[in-house]
This record gives structure tokens, sequence and C-alpha cells, in this order.
């Protein structure tokens, strides 16, 4: 199958996080960030859907966005600090168009200033008890956090951050019934401990890091100026979202987690080259890597992102780790590495039997595909496979789950759409001067024919709202669902910024906005979503996640229908709608859903916390006898009986951990209220 760099990209991206880090950089690292500065601005100026006038009012909004991302929690830099950067208010698009680095290095130098403070704070702060008995609040709201006015206020919002801290975990700890006989001084003393164990451990991970990663920060808070899905990636973030959209990786089949510096094996991949290997253990800590030929690295107290770049590997290669054992004792281990897939990327199905008959579902998680590599795994291909084997068990329809999916692929919307359509148009694609293109399914054949509903949610987005729109538009299924979907209609493309030798390992990508889709009915999902044929309340209703709060984001537009023939459905829509909302109606369940997505929309509102335990310990207890009248939410069970399909079953003789996935999963839509009206919906339908 043809590969394309065109995708309709997650609705979340990972992206650095909040960091601490040494100071560091030199005359070459500073003519690379220009050289990257450089490129982004001239490829937003000439490839971004939206150009934008880089102006002083640009520079307002970028500066915002910049301290949002570098101190978002105003825990750091004091009132001084920002109030001698503000003086660069209208500046940053100069900066910007010049490569000017005076600002990014002023700011993230007195960031570090900063931080060696902090930590000095900390522990100062952590080697005293706290006294809980008095009446001092814990600002955490956006409108109540403001910079510290000098060091001395600055130490105080810190033994009030790491007071919070302790007081969470005190509770914890008089809560364990193993604590019954400890006083309240031995706990206190204990928490703090933890706390103070925490925070060094943070400070030991963030130490490593270089000043250069906080270049990610800047440079986004020009790009996403232009639009929120437009994004720098550095080399390691590209590596990492190739992953992430494909579904697999080269390596040795194990996850490991930091503990106190040691790469620890928290997991083992069922049919990976440590689980095959059997020497491996969960709880070993990797203390060295040896490449064939090469001398062994030492990775302890090395970050763990740094370690799995030693242990990781191409498809064949030998590695060699030096193993802590959980009984002491060391050992070395050889592995060849190899092709790792993440089954919980990839499309599942499931059988559905209800009042004798059997329907079946199949979850996407995401439009994955391999960028890398042209045999990769695809979703049409796997989805081609899971309804040609629920088809063999007789399914009276089927659920098709876009609930959480953020996207991915246009080829591959393109290609799951034809499955169940003969040949059509699918979607509009408009550039930026206006020019128009198809994409559409041109096999006659329909690999599906029977009764379909599509489930959606508010994270239903981009790709996910491609299919849904273009199943609507052609009457071809119900779509069931919260009032709209997330509303992302634009397409992406990574451009390699070292645009002499194309090698995203020198410089990395950007992720750019260069087109929009529409409907074939030519309305845009931008910011509006699609809106479900049956609409029915869940808990992110009253969220505010949705595209439509981005105050960047690209405005909503329509443009001409094309001709497209619909489905010849044997069903009435209204009809449908009227029973299900009979159904609906009045509903206990429903209504007790939307109470608690109220509910939990006003706890987001809560500005500060109460550092007295009596008074914290009577808020929490308060707001658990509130929570209770919900409990019933997460009992609720449907009448549908959920397994899996016949050739599945083989598998769980060797992969025990896929079938205890497989139970958790039917368990979970077993007692899907929306599942159960869906499948309501395909017998009204069938």
């Amino acid at each position: 199958m043809r590969k394309t760099f065109v995708l309709l990209s997650f609705l979340s991206m990972c992206f650095l996080a909040f960091c601490f880090c040494t100071p560091g950089g030199s005359a070459t690292d500073d003519s690379k960030i220009k050289t990257i500065l450089k490129n982004v601005r001239n490829t937003l100026t000439y490839m971004h859907y939206r150009p934008q006038i880089i102006n002083d009012n640009f520079s307002e909004d970028v500066f915002n966005m910049y301290f949002e991302k570098i101190d978002g929690n105003k825990r750091y830099l004091l009132q001084s600090d920002y109030d001698e950067f503000k003086k660069d208010y209208h500046h940053l698009d100069d900066y910007f168009n010049n490569q000017d680095l005076k600002f990014f290095h002023a700011t993230i130098d007195t960031l570090f200033k900063r931080f060696a403070e902090t930590k000095v704070y900390s522990e100062e702060i952590l080697k005293k008890p706290f006294d809980f008995s008095k009446d001092e609040d814990f600002l955490i709201g956006d409108e109540v956090i403001q910079y510290a006015k000098n060091k001395e206020e600055s130490k105080e919002l810190w033994r009030k951050f790491l007071k919070y801290n302790t007081l969470t975990e005190l509770i914890r700890l008089q809560e364990d019934s193993t604590n019954v006989d400890k006083s309240f001084v031995e706990l206190e003393k204990e928490a703090r401990e933890v706390v103070a164990d925490n925070i060094s451990d943070f400070f030991r991970r963030q130490l490593q890091l270089k000043k250069e990663r906080y270049l990610t920060h800047y440079v986004n808070s020009f790009t996403e100026k232009y639009d929120p899905h437009t994004s720098y990636f550095s080399p390691d973030d590209k590596d990492e979202f190739d992953v992430s959209i494909s579904g697999q990786l080269e390596g040795i089949g194990a996850r490991l987690q930091d503990k106190k510096g040691h790469a620890t094996i928290m997991e083992l991949v069922i049919g990976g080259p440590a689980w095959k290997d059997g020497q491996l253990e969960v709880g070993d800590q990797i203390t060295h890597v040896k490449q064939k030929g090469e001398d062994p690295v030492n990775i302890v107290g090395m970050l763990l992102d740094e370690a799995i770049k030693h242990i990781r590997g191409k498809k064949g290669s030998e590695v060699t780790l030096t193993v802590k054992k959980k009984d002491g004792s060391i050992k070395d281990i050889k592995l060849i590495r190899d092709v790792i897939e993440q089954d919980e990327v990839f499309a599942r199905s499931a059988i559905i039997e209800d009042g004798g008959e059997k329907y079946g579902i199949i979850y996407l998680p995401e439009f994955y595909t391999n960028f890398n590599d042209r045999n990769g795994r695809d979703p049409s291909e796997d989805i081609t496979k899971e309804i040609i084997e629920l088809k063999k068990e007789n399914i009276k329809g089927l659920v098709f789950d876009l609930r959480f999916n953020g996207g991915g692929s246009l080829e591959e919307v393109v290609e799951i759409a034809g499955l169940f359509i003969p040949k059509g148009p699918i979607v509009q694609v408009r550039r930026s001067d206006g020019q128009m293109s198809i994409h559409e399914d041109k096999d006659p054949s329909v690999l599906y024919d029977g009764p379909l509903v599509i489930m959606v949610n508010e994270l239903s987005a981009s790709a996910s709202e491609i299919l849904a729109a273009a199943m609507q538009d052609y009457q071809r299924a119900v779509i069931v669902g919260s009032n709209k979907t997330f509303g992302k209609g634009t397409v992406q493309t990574f451009i390699p910024l070292d645009q002499r030798t194309y090698n995203p390992d020198e410089y990395g990508s950007l992720k750019l906005t260069i087109q929009k889709f529409y409907r074939v009915n030519g309305g845009s999902t931008q910011l509006r979503g699609v809106t479900p044929d049956v609409v029915m309340s869940d808990f992110l209703m009253y969220s505010d996640i949705s595209e439509s709060n981005s105050h960047d984001a690209l405005p909503w537009d329509q443009i001409k229908a094309i001709n497209f023939t619909p489905w010849a459905s044997t069903f009435n829509m209204e009809m449908v709608k009227s029973k299900s909302a009979e159904r609906l109606k009045n509903n206990s369940y429903l209504k007790l859903i939307d109470d608690a997505a109220r509910h939990y929309q006003e706890l987001e509102k809560i500005d500060r916390i109460s550092l007295n335990l009596e008074q914290y310990k009577a808020v929490r207890e308060n707001r658990e006898k509130q929570a209770k009248k919900f409990d019933s939410i997460d009992v609720y069970k449907s009448r549908l009986k959920v397994s899996s399909p016949a050739f599945e079953l083989p598998k769980f003789k060797q992969d025990t951990v896929l079938q205890e996935r497989r139970k958790n999963w039917h368990k979970n839509l077993s007692d899907d209220f929306y599942l159960e009206e869906s499948v309501n919906i395909l017998k009204d339908i069938s």
C-alpha cells in the first residue's frame, strides 16, 4: 500500500514536559538553533494554510504563550523577572524574523537561577514539621495565582506547595491500616520524607537535561500562533510520534520505568525478544548496555529516555544488557532486537450477543500508519480482516467505535470508508490558494453492507470526523454519541527542517497545517465537528477540550457540495431518532451522567485548597458524599454478553496477557450504556 506523509494529526501530541536543567550551550548550539528558527519561519511563511502577519500583536500572543509553557503555574519566576522580560513584549516578532536568541537565553538562564534557589527552598522546608492546624490555603486557580514579589514570597509559595503534597501523603498513611500504632508525629515525618524523596528524584532527573531542551517551548510559542496543530518536533519527539502512530517499534520488548535512577523492567511484551529469552524479569534493573563490537555504556542515573535510546535498535541487531537481578546478583543477557507491536494501538473486534442474535463491534483507537515501513500495519487492512471474521459468525449488525480516536492517516480513513460504500468521494480537501482535491474510494465493491452504527464522542477528532461525516452524508450509518465531536478539520504534514539533505535527525521537523477538509456536502467539521444523529449526554459534555476553545484555531466555513450517490437506505432516520428518543426519555442513568458531568465541571472551578488537616478532611468527606450518588454509574450492567470472535481464541493459549486485556475490554463493553443503545439502534435499522 502506498504511504504518504500527509496525516490528520492526533488530538493529543507528546511534547516536552516542564523541565529543570543545567545551563548549557555553545556557539555551535546557537548556530543550530538559528537554523531551526530560520527554517521554521520560512516554512510557516510559504507553506502554512493561514500565514500570519508577524507584528507587535503577534509578539504579544507569542510572549503570553511562551510564559504559559515555561512557568504556567508561576512557581519559579519572580514578578521582577517577568517585568524585566515584559520589556520585550513587542520585540519577539523581530527576534523571530532575525533569529535573535538573546530573549530565549535570558529567560532560560533566569529559570535556571530560580530553579537552583527552588531546590534549596525544598530541602530546607522539608527538614521541619508542618503545622496542619494553621488556617491557610494553597492556591491552584489560574485567576488567583500570581508571581512571587520576591524570594521570601517565593519560598512561602513553595512551602505551601510542599505542605500540600505532604498533607495528601499524610492522609494516605493515616488511612493505611498497617500504621494504626504510629503517632501523628511519626506519620507526619514519614510523609515529609516521602515528599522529600520524590522532589529529590524529580530534580535528579531534570538536572540532567540540557538548556536546548527548552527550544521546543520557545519555537512552539510561535508555531501555535498559526494554529494549534502546527508544531516543531525535535528529532527525539519525531521518533516518538512515529512510534505512536505506527504502533510499532524495534527493540527488546520490555517496558521500563525510572526508579531512582535505575532503568527497571516494568513489563515484558508477550512474544518479544526478552519474553522469548526468558532471563529478564519484572523488577530487574539494567545497569549497562553494550552494542556488538562496542564498550558497554553505564546507564545508571541516566534519564530514562536517554537510556531507552541505547536499549532500542534496529531489528536483527545484537545488544547485551548487564542486569542487577531482584536477588542482587549481576547477569549479562544477550538479546537480538526485533519489531515490537503495541497491541493496544491496533483495531480489535468482539462479538455481542443480545436476544439470541449476534452483533459485531470494531474498536479503532487511532488511524495508525507506518511512515518508515511500507510493510507496516494499516487499520484498513486490519479492519478488513476483522470484518471478514465477524461475518463468518453471521452478525446482524456492526458497531464501529471511534470514541477517543484522535485521528491519523488521511489515506487510511478513505480506505476504511470504502469498505462500507461503493466507489465515491469521501472528503474534499482545499489548499490555502483555493485549489481543491477530492479523496475518493475507487473500489466499487462493498465489504460490509449490513446495518452500521458509528459511536463518537467529544474526543473523536480529525480522521474520525471524516469517517463519521461521510457515513452520515451517505446515509450509510447512524452516528451515535455526545452533542458533537472535537471539531478538527485541518490536514497536517511533516516538513524536515534540514532542507538541504532532508535529514530530520539533524534539526527536527515541523508538523504543518497545509489544508482544510470538508464533507462531501460542503460543510466543514472545523470547530463545529460532527453532530450525531442520536445524541446522549456523557462526561465530557461540559468540558472545554474541543477545538472551538482554542484561541488560534482556524475558522469554520463551507464550500460547494459535490455529487455523490447516497446509500440505498432501508431505514427512516427520523423513525430511528424517534425510537431512540422514546427509549432514552427521562432515562435515569443518562440524567445521572449529566449531573455527574456538571458536578465535575464545577470542581474544575476550585481555585484554592485548605492546608488545615481537619478542614481538608471535612471538604474531602463532603465531596465524597456528593460523589456517592454517582457510584451507580460504574456498576451499570447491560443485558449484553461480549466475547472474543472465534478466530482470536487460539491466540490466548500462548498470550495470556492478551487474553486478560480482552477480558477487561469485554467487561467494560458489557457495562457500556452507550453500546447498549447502539445495539438497540442496530435492531431498529435491521
